[in-house]
Formats: structure tokens, sequence, C-alpha cells
């Protein structure tokens, strides 16, 4: 049998129909290769008792599914191995609470998950009986599922821990750190809202979805269904009011990924190291980049952060510390896609750093002899001796100094020309246009907002607008307003 298992494991082949057969706990599908169809399998487990027995002992996954509804079922399982202990073992069904009592007695390193459970049940007594450190995630969980009994003693200790991780289904309880409620636990509502599978097994659109697919997986199916289900209702004026208030020590159940937009986008260090999730969510790079330009500190912040692997920010922080005249990070080792163009952009250095960094890194000729266009440092600009581009006589041609335009037009003349065509990457706008975007769209919520990536001034190519944010903050102070154009108002 474990061979015929390991042979299925490895065929990938696909249909709807054996997803859908697998989905409603009918019948296992011959080919187990593919992440979806495994998916489809676990989704079937959690939801169809005795469905699938056979892959017991298998892919770790699907065992832990198997102890998981087993449970659920009111059955202690045997697990011999700490890598089968499933970590959700309250969705789809829960246990008694006899249950969930010998599951703690028999494996004492579940007692979190039991008082999860507990939270979601509302065994309040077993709760009390197991004698765990107060927990935000079995805070959470009980303050949504209506149980305050257990809400409130976790709440009434001056210290919380978390002990449980959603986003890597772990558990820490040798050494669990000092946290608040800080929006990261998928709570068991988030757990109904499921998506059709799909043969890509794409991640979730989490716009409006923040605790699935991208996120959260606590029940290791990816929420997959036969259909999609609708969103849980936004608080939009609960998550709307942390955008311009002090954020709470301990933050309620909501989608904060907005927050975490404007916190990087305004370079706001201490609400943006308490929001971030572990994984990036859509756009923040974006607001992130952003975020660095306009603000010393968060660019120092992030340059302090240990793996920084995307360039796009390492970028922003080199031009950001260019800017403050420090171009130490600049060597002929640094990579090229790390070297950024907008240097001038909101603020233009002295122009020996910009001379100092042509020295140091030639390639930067272009960009650096543009900021000297945007400055005005014709000295250094002549020592440069560019070579004419689009980018460059597009900037001559709105400075108020007419010299560089007949130098670049001069130049253009004796070497040959430059090409007709805009490239397709447009780097950054002239100095003109370098003005933030605003709009008159304003949205009556905005609590599943992410920035607009096409708008906004772009740094080294990556735009980040947050213009219909600020729009509703500005006149939804107690007022109840739905999506309108301003400017069929005025």
């Amino acid at each position: 049998m474990a061979s015929q298992i390991e042979r299925r494991l490895s065929q990938v082949e696909y249909s709807d129909k054996i997803c859908i057969e697998a989905i409603r706990g009918e019948r296992l599908p011959e080919p187990l290769g593919l992440p979806i169809v495994q998916h489809s399998v676990i989704r079937g487990i959690r939801y169809h008792d005795g469905f699938a027995q056979e892959l017991m002992g298998s892919l770790p996954a699907f065992t832990r599914a198997l102890c998981a509804r087993s449970i659920m079922s009111n059955r202690v399982p045997q697990i011999s191995q700490s890598e089968d202990i499933p970590y959700c073992i309250w969705h789809s069904d829960v246990a008694t609470e006899a249950t969930y009592r010998e599951v703690a007695r028999r494996y004492p390193q579940m007692k979190y998950q039991v008082g999860r459970a507990c939270a979601v049940a509302g065994y309040f007594n077993l709760y009390k009986e197991l004698n765990l450190l107060p927990e935000v995630h079995i805070a959470d969980e009980a303050r949504e599922n209506g149980h305050l009994d257990i809400y409130e003693d976790v709440m009434a200790n001056p210290v919380k821990y978390e002990v449980m991780n959603d986003y890597s289904r772990t558990i820490n309880a040798d050494q669990p750190k000092l946290a608040h409620l800080n929006g990261d636990t998928a709570v068991h509502a988030y757990l109904e809202v499921k998506r059709k599978f799909r043969q890509t097994d794409e991640p979730f659109d989490v716009k409006g979805t923040a605790s699935k697919g991208h996120y959260f997986d606590i029940t290791e199916d990816n929420g997959v269904d036969e259909f999609d289900t609708e969103s849980l209702p936004s608080d939009g004026a609960a998550v709307a009011q942390y955008l311009y208030s002090p954020l709470p020590r301990d933050l309620p159940i909501a989608n904060k990924d907005v927050l975490i937009l404007t916190a990087a986008y305004y370079g706001d260090i201490d609400r943006y190291a308490r929001l971030r999730r572990p994984m990036t969510v859509p756009t923040e790079i974006h607001c992130i980049v952003r975020g660095i330009y306009h603000n010393t500190m968060f660019a120092k912040w992030w340059s302090r952060q240990p793996d920084i692997s995307d360039y796009r920010i390492q970028r922003a922080i080199h031009a950001r510390f260019i800017m403050d005249n420090d171009i130490s990070r600049i060597t002929s080792e640094t990579p090229h896609n790390e070297l950024p163009y907008l240097i001038w952009y909101p603020a233009i250095a002295h122009w020996r750093a910009y001379q100092e960094l042509v020295r140091r890194k030639p390639s930067m000729k272009a960009a650096v002899a543009r900021a000297c266009i945007v400055a005005d440092y014709r000295d250094v600009y002549d020592n440069l001796d560019v070579d004419p581009d689009v980018d460059l006589l597009a900037e001559a041609r709105v400075s108020p100094n007419p010299y560089y335009l007949q130098d670049l037009r001069s130049k253009t003349e004796r070497r040959g020309g430059v090409p007709d065509e805009w490239p397709k990457w447009n780097p950054c706008y002239t100095r003109d246009r370098l003005f933030e975007h605003t709009t008159t769209r304003l949205l009556g919520d905005v609590s599943n907002s992410m920035a607009e990536t096409e708008l906004g001034v772009p740094y080294n190519g990556v735009h980040a607008d947050m213009s219909h944010v600020a729009l509703h903050v500005c006149v939804t102070e107690g007022q109840e307003i739905h999506d309108v154009d301003l400017s069929e108002m005025y």
C-alpha cells in the first residue's frame, strides 16, 4: 500500500472531476501529486469523517488532517511523530470537552491547540484546567466567538504571550514572546471563507479576504471548495479610525492591510514594525519604496534588516542616503540592479556627493547628470561630458537654465542623435511633474484598499499612491458616506 501511495504522489494529472470528488469526500483521486489535488483531499478529510484513511502515514499534511478529523469526531488518534501533530483541531467541527481533555492529557504538547478549541467551543472549565499562559490567539478566538469568559480571563493578565503562530502553524511554549492582540489570528469565522479550486492553485486574491491563502492556512487546505464564498463583511469605520489615531494596545480582528500600507507609505517605523506580516501584502513593496524615499529614519531602519531580498527596496535605501550626502554604501561591488536612478527627489544632494558618486560608480553618470540639471550644478555637469539621452533632454527642456538643453542638443548633433522613442520603463518624471497625485473619488470604505501602482511619483519606476485613503480620512469624521466623485459636487 505504501509503495502505491508513493507512486500516486508522483502523478500530476488534473481534472475538475477529481477535485470535486475529493472535496465531497466521495473518492480519493488516483493522481495525488498536484498541490491543488492535495488541498482538495485535505478539505475532504476535514469535512468527511472516514475519507482517505489509507493516506495515514503518507504525507505529513495528510496525516495531520486525518488526526485532526479523528479528534473532531471524538476519537483520540495515536500520534507517534511531532510532524504528525495537527495545528487546527477545531474546524470544520469541534469535539466534546471530554475529547479535548483526553487529547491534552495524552499529548501535553497540544495543550495550546486544545485551549484554542476551548475558545471556539466555549469550554471554560477545561480552559482553566489547562493552566495556559495568557495567549493572544486564544483571546482573539474567544472574543470573536462570543466566549467572553475565556477572553476576559486572558485579558485580565497585565502580560500576554504569543505561543501560537497562525502564519507558520507552530507552537512555541518554551520561549514565547510577549505580545498584544495584533490582528494575526485566523479566527474561526475566517475559515468559512472559501474559494473555488483552480488548476493553478494560485493564492487567494487577498483584497477583502485578508486571512486566507496568502497569509494563513491553518487547516492546510488553502480554503478550497467547490464554490467561491462571499468575504466577511468589513467594518470600515473600525479600521479607518486607526489610520489617523494611535493604535490601541490590543487590536480588534480586522483586515489590517491598509494600516500596514499607510504605515509603509509614510515611513512610520513604529506602526509598520508592529503591524507588518511575515510576508508582504499586495502593493506593500511600492509603499515601502515611497516611505524610504521620504523618510531617512525609515530608510535607516530598513538598511538594518537582515534579509532584504527585493532590489527595489535596496535601490530606495541607496537613493535616500545619497540624497542625504552619504554615499558610503555605493562601492564598485554594488550590484547594478540596486543602483537608483532617481537621486534628486524629494531632496538634492551636495554637488560633491554627486561628483564622488560618479567616480565610484561610472555607470551612474546619466543619473548624476540629470540630478545636476535639476540642481543646476553646471560645473559638475560639464565635467561629466555625458552623452545625450531622452531622459536628460526631457529634464533639460523644463530647466530654468537654458544651458543644459543647448549643450545636449549640440552634443546630439555632433554624436549622431538619440533614440526618438521614450523607453518602455520610464524611471521618473521631470521636475515640473514631481507632485503627488490627488483624487476627487471619495470611497465610502477603504478598509480593503491597496495602493494604486500606476499613479503617483514613480520612484525608479515604482509607483505608489494612497490619495484615495487620504481623501477618505479627510472627510469621513462622524459621517456616513458612499462612493462619490467630489468633482461633480463642486
